[in-house]
């Protein structure tokens, strides 16, 4: 029975593998979303083009501006990768 214990680090591992499959599936969905879309509402390929890279942004709202723990967040996720 000891051969099949899993340990700690293992778990980590296996828990961040799931977030990253979450993250590249919820990704994927706003992409494909953005791209029916844009396919109807787009004159030329770099309108299409930006509409689908932008597709994972949202607006930020004064709200989060004014905020005093949002105020100095990295808004564009996509830098940090």
């Amino acid at each position: 029975m000891d051969e099949f214990k899993i340990t700690q680090e293992e778990l980590l591992r296996l828990r961040e593998s799931c977030l990253q499959g979450i993250r590249e599936s919820e990704l994927y969905q706003l992409r494909n979303d953005a791209k029916l879309r844009a396919v109807y509402s787009t004159q030329s390929y770099e309108e299409f083009k930006d509409i689908v890279d932008a597709a994972h942004l949202r607006p930020v709202t004064k709200a989060d501006k004014d905020n005093a723990h949002t105020k100095s967040r990295l808004w564009n996720s996509a830098t940090r990768e």
